[in-house]
């Protein structure tokens, strides 16, 4: 059968990435040098300094300009519309998600390594109900950052294939439930290696927080393919935040999230897959717990279910150094 050629991505979102990645590129340029030489670790930053790099992060992104060790867990709980062609029949399906990710930095916020691990359950009525456990990406990212409020940088992840025995029902229950985080459904993929490049951008005037990350996924499939099967896809993302600080303590923000596939072969109305996410941050010492809700805005991935709404908790737990606090002049 022969491959349907990729859908021509549009040229404003061509335009829109290539400015971005040039901006990032050059941004060091435009700022003097005493904004790029405040010192990492503990007590190196005075009040305003704290206020530009110790933000509240999305629920969603990573803080991009952490200074301690920090542990994420999310969970998720969908409520989902199927399909009435499907094998449910438009009856509601349940689904439940949980993500944990612990980050360490190397060098206190501006380099930083990390582990993904998730996990994915379903009850699909007429189907199964079914526990799904993804495969493991590690990866490792970057940021410059200014006092002045901008931050830039990139990372490269890798989920490593796992090999899972899926039975036809265990398969329905999986396409239903990653629908609910579809920027990592690549790690629920039988034995399928994929890379995952992507950069950031964030930028803080005041209270307003703007950051950006957009990506990549090549994935490659290590097995024997399937019927209809393709060897290799490519796929994009975009996560865009838009968050204010409405004192020291709380934060809200709204998330905005496409997920576009580009080589699959699919209607070109299902290529594209919206989601926004409005929540709210409450910031302590040590615990950052966040509350949101998921809603998508157009067709959910791949058009594989008819809607759904989903709740998520998400908690970041910080573990601090013990780095001695210099003197100040």
């Amino acid at each position: 059968m022969a491959s349907r050629r990729p859908a021509r991505v549009p040229a404003s979102a061509r335009r829109l990435a290539g400015a971005a990645a040039w901006l990032s590129l050059l941004a060091p340029a435009a700022w003097p040098a005493s904004a790029l030489a405040a010192p990492p670790g503990a007590g190196g930053w005075s009040d305003d300094e704290e206020a530009v790099f110790d933000v509240p992060a999305p629920p969603t992104l990573p803080g991009l300009t952490r200074r301690d060790p920090t542990f994420t867990f999310e969970y998720t709980a969908a409520a989902i519309e199927t399909e009435p062609t499907s094998r449910a029949g438009g009856k509601a399906a349940f689904a439940w998600y949980s993500h944990g990710e612990m980050e360490m930095p190397l060098v206190a916020r501006k380099w930083f390594v990390g582990v993904v691990h998730d996990s994915a359950a379903a009850s699909v009525p007429g189907v199964a109900r079914s526990i799904v456990l993804g495969s493991p990406e590690i990866y490792g990212r970057g940021v410059w950052s200014s006092a002045r409020g901008l931050s830039s940088g990139g990372g490269f992840g890798v989920v490593v294939p796992v090999p899972r025995d899926v039975s036809p029902d265990q398969a329905e229950v999986l396409r239903t439930a990653r629908v609910v985080r579809p920027w990592d459904e690549t790690r629920f993929r039988d034995l399928t290696l994929t890379f995952r490049p992507w950069f950031d951008m964030r930028h803080i005037t005041g209270p307003f927080i703007f950051q950006l990350r957009q990506g990549l996924d090549w994935s490659l499939v290590v097995r024997g393919l399937r019927s209809g099967e393709r060897r290799t896809d490519i796929r994009a993302h975009t996560a865009f935040y838009f968050g204010y600080r409405l004192a020291r303590p709380v934060g809200v923000g709204l998330e905005l999230w496409e997920v576009y596939q580009l080589t699959e072969g699919l209607p070109d109305d299902r290529r594209a897959t919206f989601a926004i996410s409005p929540s709210v941050r409450f910031i302590f010492a040590n615990v950052q717990p966040a509350l949101s809700v998921l809603l998508p805005i157009a067709t959910p991935l791949r058009g594989d279910v008819a809607s759904y709404y989903a709740a998520r908790l998400s908690v970041d737990f910080a573990f601090p150094t013990d780095e001695p606090t210099p003197a100040r002049p």
